[in-house]
């Protein structure tokens, strides 16, 4: 039927163009970004699986990034720590040296030596930082502190004592005295604790209250000191300070105990019982006879009650009769001050949630405990220098395998993120060869229909032909 109200062949022909168009336009944006999948409306579930994958990825990226930061930081402390070991074996070499050496002015020269390789360790410790993050010396932190300075004067001079303690971590201490002998000696005594663990700040702290409000272990709390007094006989007074756990102290003479905590004063250097535990601070006698050798100091002998701390905290040599010397305390709280604190690197390994912890080292010369080295006692240093070793060689070790895990843990994953691309690669990515042949068919399929289109809007023209008048 013919009509000019009604073109059926130019309405398909319409659709044909529209849809040869659309066809068209697909391909055209496939071959533009590459994909097949755009957005939802091309495929929903492609694109919601393709788009999680995408998170995953990202994700691991991230992941990896913090990762290739927490390897810098290992490298810049395993590097700074290597350094810190070669300069513990030096003063180790020059301690040894001192060995034998009577002359003073070489003593002091070898002594100055020490000192200098000293200055160095700290140096390199609070240098080693990366992005300010510093795992050998640790973080600056403010804290509370009590200092106590505990003295004795006696009439006479004593040799210098060497630390006899068993204190926490956040416990450090300082000797009073001169090297070679002063009738005053005696200790200061720091314990200090994090702001956020002291808040309120306390009115007092001693080792044993900081062990309790931030967990710490105590090295050697039954432990064993040999002391020469020297050349002059007398009565020596001992400030012992068990702090709040009981503890005991025995001094021993030529095989005899000459005193005890919970034991009486024996003239003469005469024998007494077996030392019984003892709370706070004490002050302990005897009579001291050069004659029959040097003095054993026994701590703890029968073994140490868990969470216990303790000091000798200061002697005085006097005439024996004399009245017992007892110590000059000075007690000052302090805070908040900034201080470096030990610390947990926590770097992420994986989107569960997985962590691999580093904590930091102290190995500053405070945190190896060489700082206060005496020159003139050699086996002092080399005990010290030996546990400073050790001290290192853990660090080293920590660091190394952190390092490795971390390594491990960043290749895994690398391949991981690899396949994830992959993953999202084939769900979403175009054929650009297919696309492109169906690109020039639709090309071809849109130029057709636009032909069609004009062909079916001629065909109405027949229409006046009906209407022409005969010739």
């Amino acid at each position: 039927m013919l009509s000019v109200l009604t073109n059926t062949a130019a309405a398909q022909a319409v659709r044909a163009l529209n849809d040869a168009t659309a066809d068209v336009t697909l391909h055209q944006q496939r071959i533009t970004t590459g994909r097949t999948v755009n957005g939802t409306k091309d495929d929903s579930a492609s694109y919601i699986i393709a788009q999680s994958l995408r998170s995953d990825a990202g994700a691991r990226r991230a992941i990896s990034q913090n990762m290739a930061r927490a390897s810098s930081v290992l490298d810049v402390a395993a590097s700074g720590a290597e350094r810190i070991s070669d300069l513990v074996n030096q003063i180790k070499s020059r301690a040894y040296g001192l060995t034998g050496i009577t002359d003073t002015g070489a003593r002091s020269a070898i002594y100055e030596d020490i000192k200098g390789l000293v200055s160095q360790i700290d140096t390199v410790a609070k240098s080693a930082d990366f992005n300010g993050t510093n795992m050998l010396a640790g973080r600056l932190t403010p804290h509370f502190s009590t200092r106590t300075e505990i003295r004795m004067t006696g009439s006479q001079p004593l040799p210098m004592f060497a630390y006899m303690t068993a204190l926490p971590k956040n416990t450090s201490q300082a000797i009073i005295g001169s090297t070679f002998g002063t009738n005053q000696s005696g200790i200061e005594l720091d314990t200090s604790l994090p702001a956020d663990v002291a808040t309120p700040p306390p009115a007092s702290l001693d080792p044993e209250t900081a062990m309790q409000l931030q967990p710490a272990t105590v090295q050697n709390a039954a432990a064993t000191f040999s002391y020469s007094p020297g050349g002059q006989a007398g009565r020596i007074d001992v400030a012992f300070d068990a702090f709040g756990i009981g503890d005991t102290m025995e001094v021993l003479q030529n095989g005899t105990r000459i005193a005890a905590t919970g034991q009486s004063y024996a003239a003469g250097g005469g024998a007494v019982g077996l030392a019984t535990a003892v709370s706070g601070k004490q002050v302990v006698s005897f009579d001291y006879d050069p004659a029959k050798g040097p003095l054993t100091f026994r701590f703890n002998d029968g073994g140490a009650a868990p969470g216990t701390a303790w000091a000798v905290t200061g002697m005085a040599l006097s005439p024996i009769g004399s009245p017992i010397v007892t110590p000059t305390i000075t007690t000052t709280l302090n805070g908040p001050d900034m201080r470096y604190d030990t610390f947990d690197y926590d770097v992420t390994t994986s989107l569960t949630g997985d962590k691999s912890t580093v904590r930091s080292r102290d190995i500053t010369a405070q945190g190896l405990g060489l700082d206060s080295l005496d020159g003139a006692d050699v086996s002092t240093i080399v005990d010290r220098v030996t546990w400073a070793q050790s001290q290192i060689q853990s660090a080293l070790s920590h660091f190394g395998s952190k390092a490795r895990a971390l390594d491990g843990a960043a290749s895994f994953n690398s391949k991981l993120g690899d396949v994830l691309d992959g993953a999202v690669g084939n769900l979403v990515d175009a054929d650009l060869a297919k696309e492109w042949a169906a690109l020039q068919a639709a090309q071809i399929k849109q130029q057709l229909a636009a032909k069609a289109l004009s062909i079916a809007n001629d065909q109405p023209k027949i229409i006046l032909s009906l209407f022409d008048k005969v010739a």
